[in-house]
């Protein structure tokens, strides 16, 4: 309802409802064809209250209580942009819509670009477009308080932050003097103005000389310079910020406040039906990496308000004739469409063969590809698949997003789809580069906890081969692996010092592996054949009765063993070298023990036999022989 000018308790009733959270929108206007069109637009879903006089409106926003004001400039002066702007800097939490002359909307270009004014409104509207501007106010409004609000609590910290309802206040300046209002509304309590921050003095030799891309990204942002010129445009600005710092805030913030004036530049094209401005605006918007999804959505939009002007271009038919009874191929056609804007909504765009979005809108084409739905729905199937091949690029499903792009080749516009798949190749390119990383970070950890070959498949040697395999000109790789080879060599020495030479073999394989190679490395592994060859000879034994003896010396009994009558034997390992000498003499075994290997490894170095022959030559061999010791007359 509205409420009367001479109602005089009407702020009152207005307070009361604030209180209650009833009243949803307030109107400060003397423009009655203005509040009948409101009336007829917002219908019974809310209540309108018409506020008299300007004070209250202060009042109203001084309070913090006001969330949308719409603002009708027709009775304002030249100086609209600096009441707006002031009006703007005093409530920043306002949702500004304005009303106006195609001329107020060119005095106010700069703040509704830079976003302060969040709609303008031409006049005089439609209930219907009315409508639309106020639910995307709305909507505007509360995206801010969902913002501002801690997770939670349910309460918010910006203007109406509190209310349940929306609160728009729609205001006419008509009757109002501006001379002093901005002053008397944002002053009459004795809030401030604030002013800008100013900026550092430049010093001599500084960055302030050279600004940043960031800083020039902000000025030319705070210009409406967004997409041009081409490399110093906000956009281009803000994202040089970021190639340069992935993680700037600042510049994430700044980015996506370029997109969302961009998106906001092609709705308000769209709710004036300014189509083919709206188009450039959409094409730039997408361009810009505004999200697919609300570009899809916009493009739907603007196909249906192609459609609705050509269907009103089109001559109507006598009243008196009976209507056109449609042929088989519109109920087809007509179905397929309505069959294909299901699965869109529900996602299905590719993956049932004969029940996809992508089936319907291909049948749609080969049934009556000039039918400008047909083409509306294939416009806005293209952008469901482009949005969902960015959907599934940011999760990293390049294999899906690849399958989406591959199913729009002959949907969406080969830009388009080339653009993306330019994006889906960088982002593989950053993924691959990620889990490069991840394998060389992996690897130096397992490096560090000496988990060089084990296990299996979580050690230093899988992840740095892994990646050598996958990246093999990786920067970091090569002084990982020669970090790895060096570990091995040295486990290796371990083993051989501790001659175990089956483990030292093991290690050295495990860095002839990885690659490794080095002075060191050679100078083990033969050390290492040598110990080996070594070992072989030495476990090669025969027995002494093989040989052919040619020298024998009897031992001497010990004397001690004599006299107690004491026998036994003594077993000796030695080897006939390839002039027959005995050599390199070892116990094996005695009995008893301490007793008779002296006088046996004496009179056996001095034994001589013949050479052993290899392949014609002769060749030491390692032999055993037991010496007994008997005293006579004992068997």
């Amino acid at each position: 309802m509205l409420a009367s000018d001479d109602q005089d308790d009407g702020l009152n009733l207005l307070n009361l409802s604030f209180a209650s959270e009833i009243v949803e929108l307030v109107v400060f206007s003397t423009d009655d064809a203005f509040l009948q069109t409101l009336r007829e637009a917002v219908g019974t879903a809310r209540r309108i209250w018409h506020v008299p006089s300007a004070d209250k409106v202060s009042d109203l926003l001084l309070a913090g209580q006001v969330g949308i004001l719409v603002l009708d400039v027709q009775a304002l002066p030249e100086d609209l942009g600096v009441f707006v702007a002031q009006l703007k800097r005093q409530f920043p939490d306002l949702v500004l819509v304005v009303a106006g002359s195609r001329d107020a909307e060119n005095s106010l270009a700069k703040l509704i670009s830079t976003g302060i004014v969040y709609r303008f409104i031409h006049k005089p509207m439609s209930p219907g477009r009315a409508k639309l501007f106020a639910e995307a106010a709305v909507k505007k409004y509360e995206e801010r308080r969902r913002m501002a609000t801690p997770s939670g609590t349910g309460k918010g910290t910006g203007a109406g932050a509190g209310a349940g309802n929306q609160r728009l206040l729609m205001v006419t300046a008509a009757g109002l003097l501006v001379a002093g209002i901005t002053t008397w509304v944002l002053l009459r309590h004795g809030a401030s103005v604030p002013e800008a921050p100013a900026r550092p003095a430049a010093v001599e030799g500084s960055s302030a000389l050279q600004p940043s891309p960031l800083a020039r990204a902000d000025t030319a942002l705070a210009e409406s310079r967004l997409t041009a010129p081409d490399g110093d445009g906000a956009l281009d600005l803000y994202r040089q910020a970021l190639a340069a710092n992935p993680a700037d805030a600042a510049a994430r913030t700044g980015l996506a406040e370029v997109h969302e004036q961009l998106w906001t530049k092609a709705q308000n094209a769209l709710l004036e039906e300014r189509l083919d401005e709206a188009a450039t605006a959409i094409d730039t918007a997408r361009k810009a990496g505004v999200d697919l999804a609300r570009i899809a959505l916009l493009t739907g939009r603007l196909a249906k308000s192609r459609e609705r002007l050509r269907s009103a271009a089109r001559p109507r038919p006598p009243d008196d004739a009976p209507p056109a009874e449609p042929s088989a191929d519109d109920r087809r056609r007509t179905g397929l469409l309505s069959l294909a804007e299901a699965r869109i909504k529900e996602g299905r765009l590719i993956d049932s063969e004969n029940d996809s979005a992508r089936f319907y809108v291909q049948e749609a084409l080969r049934i009556d590809p000039a039918n400008n739905a047909v083409q509306a729905a294939k416009q806005t199937l293209a952008a469901a698949l482009l949005a969902g091949a960015r959907t599934d690029l940011d999760r990293r499903n390049f294999d899906q997003a690849s399958r989406l792009l591959d199913a729009a080749e002959s949907i969406a516009s080969a830009a388009n789809v080339e653009n993306t798949r330019q994006l889906l190749g960088a982002a593989r390119r950053r993924a691959d580069a990620d889990a490069w990383d991840q394998l060389l970070k992996t690897g130096r950890e397992r490096l560090q906890q000496d988990r060089l070959v084990e296990p299996a498949t979580d050690s230093a040697k899988y992840y740095l081969m892994t990646l050598r395999g996958a990246n093999p000109g990786n920067a970091g790789l090569p002084s990982a692996l020669q970090d790895l080879g060096l570990r091995l060599i040295g486990n290796a020495r371990r083993a051989l010092d501790l001659k175990q030479y089956d483990a030292a073999r093991n290690w050295m394989d495990e860095a002839t592996a990885v690659g490794f190679s080095s002075t060191e490395s050679g100078a083990l592994s033969r050390e290492l054949e040598s110990a080996v060859n070594q070992q072989k000879f030495l476990t090669s034994i025969v027995a002494a009765n093989e040989l052919e003896l040619v020298k024998s010396v009897t031992p001497l009994y010990p004397t001690k063993a004599e006299v107690s009558h004491t026998e036994g034997w003594v077993e000796l390992d030695f080897t006939v070298a390839e002039n027959g000498e005995v050599k390199d003499i070892a116990l094996h075994a005695a009995n008893p023990r301490g007793v008779f290997e002296s006088a046996a490894i004496g009179a056996l170095s001095r034994w001589r036999y013949k050479p052993v022959l290899k392949d014609a030559k002769p060749a030491a061999q390692r032999a055993r022989i037991r010496i007994r010791f008997a005293l006579a007359g004992h068997s």
